[in-house]
């Protein structure tokens, strides 16, 4: 049975994906849903929180309404977020293709001129948040976000019946949830306990999944002890570096080490 996690700002979000989603049968599915209210503190406070109780998720997917400057669509699928405030950037990794992929600002507050977007089009409060908090739980995710309002015209009246039409018309649910289950069927990875790996490298959440890629094809290719390839491995270096250099240069000797397997 995959967990997958549904994840609204608010509940006038959530209740109409629910609605949509009861008519859909998956079998292997189970489906949790969590409204976290609005700005940025409730999504760290609340979602990190709920990820701490003992169910674990398989995937997250976190879907909202956000404002836009000019350019309308019926959704989009986030793949960068930059902080206003901070100006940082994030990349989500890419899991599965399901729509056209847009940047977004996310702001502190709610943005009301369109030059404080410099040149981002769409603007919402808790994408930058969302991500930090699954990148730090390492679960996958995706994230889709509807453009109901336009910024300055309607910025201040926001429109919640049109977001709830929105929300039940502009995603075809039985599709992501199906894309999901595909990329989670092909991801079943052999089980193992990170750990060790972990705490020598510091592996980021897409490094995690590359990792496991390559342990599973070293299980299948050799029949060597990878502990003792990871101690022969970690031994040959003069000290221990947990630098983003040092775990990308060990995932490409061991993927070298298998070319000739």
């Amino acid at each position: 049975m995959k967990n997958i996690l549904i994840v609204t700002a608010l509940s006038a979000e959530l209740n109409p994906i629910k609605k949509i989603i009861k008519k859909t049968k998956f079998k292997n599915i189970k489906l949790s849903f969590l409204s976290v209210w609005m700005w940025n503190y409730n999504m760290i406070l609340n979602l990190t929180r709920f990820l701490e109780k003992e169910e674990k998720y398989d995937f997250i997917i976190n879907i909202g309404v956000c404002w836009y400057k000019e350019k309308k669509q019926d959704f989009i699928q986030v793949w960068r977020i930059i902080n206003l405030s901070n100006n940082d950037e994030l990349i989500i990794p890419d899991l599965i293709n399901f729509w056209k992929i847009e940047s977004i600002l996310s702001s502190d507050k709610i943005i009301s001129n369109n030059k404080e977007l410099n040149l981002e089009e769409y603007v919402d409060m808790e994408s930058y948040w969302f991500e930090k908090v699954c990148e730090s739980f390492k679960i996958s995710r995706i994230i889709l976000k509807i453009p109901v309002d336009k910024l300055w015209d309607e910025t201040k009246n926001f429109d919640f019946k049109k977001a709830e039409k929105y929300l039940k018309e502009n995603i075809d649910y039985k599709k992501i949830l199906a894309k999901i289950e595909e990329y989670l069927d092909k991801n079943n990875f052999i089980n193992i306990d990170l750990t060790k790996y972990n705490n020598y490298f510091w592996f980021s959440f897409t490094q995690e999944l590359i990792f496991k890629k390559i342990y599973n094809k070293f299980e299948v290719l050799t029949w060597e002890s990878f502990e003792d390839y990871f101690d022969n491995y970690t031994r040959s270096l003069d000290e221990i570096k947990n630098t983003k250099q040092e775990s990308k240069k060990f995932l490409e000797n061991l993927d070298k080490y298998l070319e000739d397997k």
